[in-house]
């Protein structure tokens, strides 16, 4: 059972690289979508708000949000725990942290070939308006972590493979997340440090499954 987590800078294609080396390793992709379909069959509506917005001082003391980050954990959890699966953001490698068979993996570029990327993708003319909303991107994910897990998102520690799509184009990340995935399974862990020992709700992993299914 193998389990991958993507954590890549807005306009780094990582993404797009994770979309690819699902599909050939014939794992599950896990995106923001599908952990909120999961989200919603326990009442939790609305879920980007707390995810996809700027978090405050308050926001910590939000009980609401609290109680989302915390599903959001645990979904997280029960996607690792069905194992064979590239997992899209959210805080995924955080959560995924203690387990020696999880690949944490960040794709990131310099910012102007962030902004270059923008103003392509979205047809946009204007440098300003693309570098303002790279930036505001930036600030949400951060400040998402800081808040939340206490962590610095930008900080390189966190994961065990880091590429710069500006050298190492897409089509040439791909192969070396999945020698990189490869090698981590070869590894020997304690069962306790393996993914597949988490501990996770037996509905909550049913009602996750039933979602990949139909995805």
């Amino acid at each position: 059972m193998s389990v991958i987590t993507f954590s890549r800078e807005p306009c780094s294609n990582g993404t797009l690289i994770a979309q690819s080396v699902a599909e050939k390793l014939g794992y599950r992709l896990a995106t923001k979508k599908l952990i909120e379909e999961v989200l919603l069959q326990y009442g939790f509506v609305d879920v980007e708000e707390a995810y996809d917005s700027m978090p405050n001082f308050w926001t910590r003391f939000d009980d609401r949000t609290h109680q989302i980050v915390i599903m959001f954990d645990r979904v997280i959890k029960a996607l690792a725990k069905l194992g064979n699966v590239v997992i899209i953001g959210r805080g995924a490698f955080r959560v995924l942290a203690p387990y020696r068979d999880v690949l944490n993996v960040r794709i990131k570029s310099p910012f102007p070939y962030r902004v270059a990327t923008f103003m392509s993708r979205y047809n946009v003319l204007d440098q300003h308006d693309a570098e303002v909303a790279i930036l505001e991107a930036d600030r949400i994910r951060s400040a998402f972590l800081e808040v939340h897990y206490g962590i610095k998102w930008d900080s390189m520690t966190n994961f065990d493979l880091v590429l710069d799509t500006s050298k190492i184009p897409p089509r040439s990340a791909i192969p070396i997340i999945i020698k990189a995935n490869k090698a981590v399974l070869s590894t020997v862990c304690e069962p306790r440090e393996s993914a597949s020992s988490i501990d996770v709700d037996d509905i909550l992993l049913e009602a996750t499954r039933r979602v990949i299914e139909n995805n």
